[in-house]
This record gives structure tokens, C-alpha cells and sequence, in this order.
């Protein structure tokens, strides 16, 4: 199954303090699921992002710098990459995961970065999970192994959604 995404354009009001984003700011975009709720996106400037408690489950995060409107889609094929490798690291930072979105964000993502080479599979699964080595760092992540089933895609496609747009 293959996935064309589009990012999502950043908001023009930080979710944090409530200030203007302005071209050249940097945007920390905050994907999380709050309890009973449907995952949520939200964009935060980047000083603002160590402090902000999304209320919710935190699924993950990238970085982007906010683009003039007509550059914004160009300027998003460009980072499109670089946010969906951020975003998938970002799901391994805490391993709470309740709901089990995040493992299937992690499978999609990982199915996706292994076809740009991002990462790559090593070895073989064990235990229901696979590892996975990311080129740039070396480091190894295990992400579970899904037979992705329509009701997956319905779990997170809101994430998806808010993800990339």
C-alpha cells in the first residue's frame, strides 16, 4: 500500500501563546490524542515547545519554518520527507501508547522510510516486532509488526490527516 501524503500547512497562531506566526519562525507541530477524543495537531512556536503540555496523549512532533503562503507548497514537498523521518522518531521518544496508535503510526511510517531508505529492516521480526536501523544515526528502533488491516488506517487516518493534511 502506497500513501501520497500532503503536509498540512502550519497554523497561523501559535497553540501556546497565542501569538502570530510570522515567515521564517520556526514551528514545533505537536500531533496527540486527548482521552476519549479524537488526535488532535496543533503548531507551537519552537521556544515554546519544551513547555507546552498538549492535553492529551503525545503522539509525536516535527520541526518547520513557516513559509510565505505561495511558497508554502513548495516549501512543503521539500520538508515532506524530513517531517515524516522527524515524526517517526519522535513516536519512540516515551512508550506510552494505550490506545495503540502510535504502533500503527510506527509501521506505516517505517514501511514508508524504509522505501525512501531512511531506515532500513535488519534482520528478521522477533516477538511481533521488527528493527529497523536509521541511516543518518546509526540507532535501531523495533516497530511492530502489522498486518494493516482497513480498521488501522480508520485508527489513525485523523492523525494521518492532521499530519501531513
Amino acid at each position: 500500500m502506497v500513501m501520497d501524503w500532503q503536509v498540512k500547512p502550519i497554523a497561523r497562531i501559535c497553540a501556546a501563546s497565542g501569538k502570530e506566526l510570522h515567515v521564517g519562525d520556526l514551528v514545533t507541530c505537536v500531533v496527540f490524542k486527548p482521552l476519549g477524543g479524537n488526535i488532535e495537531r496543533c503548531d507551537v512556536l519552537r521556544d515554546h515547545a519544551t513547555s507546552f503540555k498538549p492535553d492529551g496523549i503525545l503522539l509525536g512532533r516535527w520541526t518547520r519554518e513557516v513559509k510565505e503562503r505561495g511558497e508554502e507548497e513548495q516549501a512543503q514537498r521539500a520538508q515532506l520527507l524530513a517531517s515524516r523521518e522527524e515524526f517517526f522518531l519522535s513516536l519512540f521518544e516515551d512508550d506510552a501508547d494505550p490506545s495503540g496508535d502510535k504502533g500503527v503510526l510506527k509501521h506505516i511510517l517505517a514501511m514508508l522510510l524504509e522505501r525512501k531508505r531512511i531506515i532500513k529492516q535488519a534482520g528478521v521480526a522477533e516477538k511481533g516486532l521488527m528493527t529497523y536501523v536509521h541511516a543518518a544515526s546509526k540507532q535501531t528502533y523495533l516497530v511492530p509488526v502489522l498486518d494493516l488491516q482497513p480498521a488501522h488506517i480508520l485508527q489513525v487516518g485523523a492523525s494521518l490527516d492532521l499530519l501531513v493534511g
